[in-house]
This record gives C-alpha cells, structure tokens and sequence, in this order.
C-alpha cells in the first residue's frame, strides 16, 4: 500500500483546521458566552440598588465615617492610637453603639470616634485652649468643652497617698457606695466645674487619653481617673460603664487605673491601652466598698 504524500497530509491537515475553526465559530454564535467561560472568571450579579439615586451618604453615620476616613488617608501624622488599640475600643461601639461616649482630650483622632458611634452622643472635654481652637477649626462639627484642672503631675503621689483622709473623696459605705462628682470641691481629685451634661449623663463608654502627663507642671490623669471611676461607681442605668485608659505604660497612669479602677473590672489590655468594665449599682451590690488588696483597703474595688 502506497503511504500518502507529504501533500496529501498537508492538504488533510489544513481541511481539519478548518473543520475545528467552523466548530467554534458555530459555537460561539448559537451558545451564550457564559457557558464557555471558566466559572472563577464568570462575572457576578450586580447588586439590588434600593436607595434612591441621588440619595448619598444619607445614612446616619456615613458620611462621617467617609470624611474621618479621607482625614486618616491624607495626614502627614499617624493616629494617637495603635490600630490594635483603636480596634479594642472598636468591639465595644460595634456591640454598643449608637451611645454616650465621653472623651478626655481632643485630637487627630478625634473625628474618627464621633464617626465610629453614628446616632449616639460623643462629646469631648480639652484643657489645652490653643489645641482646643486648632481641632475645633478643623472639625467643628464636634462636641468639645474647654476645661480645667486643679492638679500638677509631680502632686499625683501625694494624692494617692492621701486622697483616704478627704470623706468626699470615699464612695458612701452607707448607701449605695456612689459619690458626689458635680460642686465637690472638697475632695481634691474631683472635676467638680465640668459642664453640666457631663454630669447629667450616664456615660456608656469613657476614653481616658488626656489631659497630658508627661511633664512636671502638666496636669496629670488623676483627677479624670477618678472622676470617672465615681461617675461609673454612681451609674443607676442597665449596661456597664467601659473605660479605657491609654498610657498605662507610665506610673502614675497604671498606679490611679489599679486604685480607683480597679484589677477585677480589668477585662481587656492591647499596647499602652486597658480596657475596665465597672458595672452599675443594682449588679455592683455593697462589694466594691470592701476591696482590699494585701490588707490596704481600697474603697473603689
């Protein structure tokens, strides 16, 4: 038998190249595209548009969050917070808000928690007035106080030391353990002038980050420590108090957070951030009062 040419199987060749390109011409005309494209490349369904066009960032909240996130993206400065410690603070206004967070200390930051709580009330107090004018020029849109404090940094041993002999320092073992925060200018710990909605509020969440305490002169924490501790020991409302304070890294910080605090309502710690969750009157009972630690009492846990 004669074996074919070198022509023959070319010519062959050719006839099946063109048989095979029919077949995929014809293919592609009479079968949906889709059924020809691999599945991790096949495009998804858009999504069902409800909101009306034009209707923006309407939400409550949206437009805040984009407006804190733009800030985030262009400044030249990094956040206060470590993303960790931000996202520590973050769990709780996922699982809480909208609510009442009090801040302590305006700063670059200071948009993204007004953002990061839409629908609830975040108000913020400042001592330092030229820092107070340059963030509220920037973000007026935020609730601030400019405040005062009676006390020095280089005075905070002094004050833990003898706050004990002040009364109106010490929660009220008669009663329900609360304290008096508002006119107290009897017990030197106490922010006793703040404005009046700081304390007509029972606050869901406190931020403890100012007034600053890295030098002598310079107010110290100690003061809004405990001003905080008596307001979450005088809650009457459902839910805990959760208190962060950051700097925990610095003496003074960790020594008023372990007195007036309190290390059984320690819940949480990432960085220089701690987390405490102070629950009310009627879950607290007379307990808080009796705390004591290697025999030295303290009144506040």
């Amino acid at each position: 038998m004669k074996l074919p040419g070198r022509r023959a199987l070319a010519g062959s060749g050719c006839a099946l190249l063109l048989a095979t390109l029919f077949f995929l011409i014809s293919s592609l005309v009479t079968t949906p595209l889709p059924f020809l494209l691999p599945p991790l490349i096949s495009l998804p369904c858009l999504p069902v548009v409800h909101a009306p066009s034009g209707f923006a960032y309407a939400a409550p909240g949206v437009a805040a969050l984009a407006d804190a996130a733009v800030s985030y993206a262009v400044a030249p400065t990094v956040p206060q917070q470590s993303r960790a410690e931000i996202a520590l603070s973050l769990a709780v206004l996922r699982r809480r808000a909208p609510l009442r967070l009090l801040v302590f200390g305006l700063g670059r930051d200071s948009a993204l928690w007004h953002a990061l709580n839409p629908g609830g009330a975040t108000v913020f107090l400042e001592e330092d007035p030229v820092w107070y004018r340059l963030v509220r020029r920037q973000s007026p849109f935020l609730r601030a106080h400019l405040v005062a404090y009676r006390t020095r940094l280089d005075h905070a041993d002094r004050l833990l030391d003898s706050y004990r002999a002040h009364h109106s320092c010490l929660p009220d073992d008669s009663s329900d353990g609360t304290l008096t925060v508002r006119g107290n200018a009897a017990c030197p710990l106490a922010l006793h002038d703040l404005p009046p909605e700081v304390y007509e509020t029972e606050w869901d969440m406190v931020m403890v980050d100012a007034p600053k305490g890295y030098f002598a002169a310079a107010p110290g924490r100690m003061a809004a420590i405990w001003t905080v501790a008596a307001m979450a020991h005088g809650r009457h409302g459902e839910g805990d108090t959760d208190v962060f304070l950051h700097d925990v890294d610095r003496r003074v910080e960790k020594a008023f957070a372990e007195e007036f605090l309190c290390k059984r309502f320690h819940v949480g710690a990432v960085g220089r951030l701690w987390h405490f969750q102070i629950p009310p009157v009627s879950r607290r009972g007379n307990a808080t009062a009796a705390g004591k630690n290697g025999g030295r009492r303290r009144p506040f846990c």
